[in-house]
C-alpha cells in the first residue's frame, strides 16, 4: 500500500518549483477576469450614431471644406461663379481648381469635360454633369432676342459614354490655347487633368534631362503617368523646339551624354572613347556603322544632334534632328 501511495505521488505529485508555479498562475488569471469584468464592461449605444454619409474629416478643413446638403442647379462651367461651386458641393479646394484652369485659358466644350479638373472625383462629376449646360455661341432669333446654342447631357446616357453638343450653324469658339511642354511651369502642368505636384515637377526633371521634349508624345515617358491621363491631355499640350538644349557630339561633355536619358553612362563611356581615336567631326551614322551605338540608340538621339559645323551628310542626324541651326 504505501508504495502504491509513492508511485502515485511520483507521478500526480508537483515539487516545491510546481508548486509555486501554479500558485503564480492562478494568481494572474484571477488579476486577469477581475480586469476582463470591471475596465472592460459594455457601455450604452448612443441614439444618435451619425450619418454614413458625412464626408470624412481629410474632405474637411480650410481649402476642403464640403457642404452637408449641396444644391443641385443647371450651371455653366465656363462662367460658374465660385460661389457657386461651393454651393454645388464642390471643396474650396476643388472650386480654386477649376477655376484656375479656366482661367489659364482652358474652355469646357462638352459636359463630361469636368472629369478634366485635378482632384475632381468621378462621384462628383458624374452628379454634376446631368445639370451642366454649356452655352455654345449666341445669336439674334426672329424676334430680335439672343438664342442659345448649349452643349446638354443626354438624359438616361452614361457620361463617360456619349454627350454632343447641339448642332449650330454658328462659327465655332476658337480653341483653348495649349500648354507649352517646354515652356509652363510646374505649376502651369497643374491645370492638365491628372497631374498634381508629383507628377508635374517629374515633367520638369524629365525635360531637364532631355534638354526640353521634341515631341509632345514624350511625356509618355514620364515615370507614374497613366496612360488613361496620357489620352486625356495628348490633345491639350505642344512642344516648341527653341528652346531644346542640343547634343553636339564633338564637344559635349561626359557627364552631360551620361545624364541624357536617350544615352546613358555606357554609351557615353564609348562616345567620349570613340571621339579620342576617330576623327573629327563625329556623326552618329559613323558610330553605328563603328559599333559604338545601336541604330535604336542613334534615332533616339538624332532629334537632339546638332552637327559639328561643316558637317554634311544623309546620316541619322540629318534625316531625324529637330534642333538643326
Amino acid at each position: 500500500m504505501k508504495s502504491l501511495k509513492k508511485i502515485s505521488a511520483g507521478l500526480l505529485g508537483f515539487d516545491r518549483r510546481e508548486r509555486r508555479g501554479t500558485y503564480v498562475l492562478s494568481a494572474m488569471l484571477v488579476v486577469l477576469l477581475a480586469v476582463r469584468f470591471t475596465a472592460f464592461r459594455p457601455g450604452e449605444i448612443p441614439d444618435d450614431i451619425g450619418s454614413l454619409t458625412d464626408p470624412p474629416d481629410f474632405l474637411q478643413g480650410s481649402t476642403g471644406t464640403v457642404r452637408s446638403n449641396p444644391a443641385l442647379f443647371t450651371f455653366d462651367p465656363n462662367t460658374v461663379s465660385y460661389d457657386d461651386l461651393l454651393l454645388l458641393g464642390l471643396t474650396e479646394r476643388q472650386a480654386a481648381t477649376l477655376i484656375n484652369y479656366r482661367g489659364a485659358g482652358a474652355r469646357f466644350r462638352r459636359p463630361e469635360e469636368i472629369v478634366r479638373v485635378y482632384g475632381l472625383d468621378s462621384s462628383t462629376a458624374a452628379r454634376l454633369i446631368p445639370y451642366i449646360i454649356i452655352k455654345d455661341h449666341y445669336e439674334k432669333n426672329a424676334s430680335g432676342g439672343m438664342k442659345a446654342h448649349v452643349a446638354v447631357a443626354r438624359p438616361g446616357v452614361k457620361y463617360d459614354r456619349l454627350f454632343e453638343p447641339v448642332p449650330s450653324s454658328g462659327e465655332a469658339e476658337p480653341p483653348a490655347p495649349l500648354i507649352d511642354l517646354n515652356r509652363s511651369s510646374a505649376e502651369g502642368l497643374e491645370i492638365l487633368p491628372g497631374i498634381g505636384p508629383v507628377l508635374s515637377s517629374r515633367i520638369i526633371k524629365y525635360r531637364n534631362l532631355l534638354g526640353g521634349f521634341v515631341d509632345s508624345r514624350q511625356i509618355t515617358e514620364v515615370y507614374g503617368i497613366d496612360s488613361s491621363v496620357i489620352r486625356l491631355i495628348l490633345p491639350m499640350v505642344t512642344v516648341t523646339l527653341d528652346s531644346v538644349s542640343p547634343l553636339v557630339l564633338d564637344s559635349t561633355s561626359f557627364g552631360d551624354l551620361a545624364r541624357h536619358p536617350y544615352v546613358g553612362y555606357e554609351a557615353a563611356r564609348l562616345i567620349t572613347r570613340y571621339r579620342t581615336l576617330a576623327e573629327a567631326p563625329l556623326t552618329l551614322g559613323a558610330m553605328v556603322r563603328g559599333n559604338v551605338i545601336s541604330p535604336r540608340q542613334a534615332e533616339r538621339m538624332a532629334p537632339y544632334v546638332r552637327p559639328s559645323p561643316g558637317v554634311a551628310g544623309t546620316d541619322y542626324e540629318f534625316i531625324s534632328s529637330k534642333v538643326l541651326k
